[in-house]
């Protein structure tokens, strides 16, 4: 009977075991999912606002949210990208300088991630989370105490910033304090969407660090050991690619390479890698594109193909104008073995061209643009001052000559001589024998003579051409002027 009893119950504990486990497999394979989920490009989203830029190419809200679908989707090239596409549409745009340095800074790219914040800072220089982030940055980069100054800084600005409290109370504790707080460091990193953007983290709550007394701590030398190895293995799966095929392996053995401090062939590896895959740029990479660059920096030949791989290198951090002087200089030099390096320089500088050319293309539409509303606006108040009319007789009674001739000239240069020729004669009509009034009637009536073939004009001006002779002082310009007038009017007039 016992033996029997003993036969059910270890039955009944394999059964449950077995539930126990097949329930724990259905747990990590729905986390997974969700995981897989959360992190893949949703197409549909990005198809839609892909539309939206082909109705309106300088849509902001659309270049923006494109970006950070890829951010969201850890592609990080494509939200690279994307984001400096919007940088050219607007390029004072606060949330992608904030947003790049976010990406930067997770793909260890720390001196073009404070660049991208200080830029933020520039253009909104009241946003708490700019120094915020700048200062998870500078704690990343081990400088605590700038860290601490950025935290200060976003707390000045925002006094309710729960995070920047807590991330200062923890460096302001020990050194234990601090290396226990470093997981949860980057689990607050976050992409600002707004000015004051909300977290899609939980916020925890935080207490004032109580001073603990001093307690002498035996460390367990080979639990310590044990748990550095822990450590290494798991950043040495952080910048491993989880890709398949041969450029995946590649890159791999790049991030080897680099951590076995043979440069040279990390360089190589790496840059065959992204030139065969440029999907693999989204992957985090631990410091290999600073090192390269600092080791090619002065002399980009002590490699076959330097200055191509410097060019791709400065290429990918975004300063392309600077890449194309290096990839000129490659297609110039001697000793190009790799015709795919060659292709590549060529592609690059073909697609930099098209780029540079149509943003001159735009800015030339624009100049255009510019001038054509300038024209029509001349245009509209020349026309308002066509319609003007000519002032009243009244009026004219009451200017002086000065003023009289200015009417008549403005109405001359706009083709009115015959309302030119009206003021000046109202004019005469108080004066009738001022000098400058008599020289610009027989002006006008020559000018009638000669536009319109109008005889009785031609009469008109020498008459007062003939004034004009006799009441200047002999030898006088208008004088010689009326002189000579005369002479030749009487040649033509019948």
């Amino acid at each position: 009977m016992k033996s029997s009893i003993k036969l059910i119950l270890f039955d009944v504990l394999a059964t449950a075991r077995t539930l126990f486990l097949a329930v724990c497999v259905f747990i990590c394979l729905f986390s997974l999912l969700i995981e897989e989920a959360h992190g893949a490009i949703n197409a549909s989203r990005i198809y839609q606002l892909q539309q939206r830029l082909i109705e309106n190419p300088r849509d902001v809200e659309s270049h923006l949210n494109i970006a950070m679908e890829y951010g969201a989707a850890n592609d990080f090239l494509k939200a690279v990208e994307a984001y400096f596409t919007l940088l050219r549409v607007d390029p004072n745009n606060f949330h992608a300088y904030n947003n790049l340095g976010v990406l930067y800074k997770k793909s260890g790219q720390y001196r073009d991630s404070l660049h991208c914040y200080e830029q933020a800072e520039k253009i909104d220089p009241e946003s708490a989370w700019v120094p915020y982030n700048k200062g998870l940055c500078y704690e990343a980069m081990g400088r605590m105490q700038e860290a601490r100054e950025s935290y200060g800084r976003a707390l000045s600005l925002d006094p309710s910033f729960s995070q920047a409290l807590q991330r200062l109370r923890i460096l302001s504790g020990s050194e234990e304090q601090i290396a226990s707080s470093q997981t949860f460091e980057e689990a607050q990193i976050l992409i600002a969407v707004s000015p004051k953007p909300e977290s899609n983290k939980a916020v925890v709550k935080t207490e004032p660090i109580k001073p603990q007394p001093k307690t002498e701590v035996k460390t367990d030398k080979i639990s310590s050991k044990l748990q550095q190895v822990k450590d290494n293995k798991i950043a040495k799966k952080q910048h491993r690619t989880q890709r398949k095929g041969a450029a995946a392996t590649i890159f791999n053995k790049a991030m080897d390479a680099f951590e076995s401090n043979n440069l040279e062939k990390a360089i190589e590896l790496y840059v065959t890698a992204i030139t065969s895959e440029r999907d693999l740029l989204a992957e985090p990479e631990n410091g290999l594109i600073k090192a390269a660059l600092e080791f090619l920096k002065e002399r980009p030949n002590r490699m076959p193909e330097g200055l191509f791989y410097r060019g791709i290198l400065i290429y990918i951090s975004g300063h392309i104008e600077l890449a194309s002087k290096d990839f000129n200089s490659y297609l110039l030099s001697s000793g190009k073995n790799n015709l795919e390096y060659v292709d590549e320089a060529k592609r690059l500088l073909a697609a930099y061209e098209t780029e540079k050319a149509a943003l001159e293309a735009a800015r030339k539409a624009q100049k255009e643009h510019e001038a054509l509303i300038a024209a029509k606006e001349l245009a509209a108040k020349s026309s308002i001052e066509d319609d003007k009319p000519r002032p009243s007789d009244i009026i004219i009674q009451n200017m002086n000559v000065d003023q009289i001739i200015a009417e008549a000239d403005r109405l001359s240069r706009d083709s009115r001589i015959t309302d030119a020729l009206a003021v000046i004669e109202t004019g005469l009509k108080v004066d009738p024998s001022n000098i400058k009034l008599l020289m610009k009637s027989a002006n006008a009536y020559t000018d009638l003579l000669l536009v319109k073939s109008d005889n009785e004009a031609g009469k008109m001006a020498i008459l007062r051409f003939e004034k004009v002779y006799a009441n200047t002082p002999e030898n006088s310009r208008e004088w010689s002027v009326a002189k000579d007038m005369i002479f030749e009017l009487k040649k033509r007039v019948k």
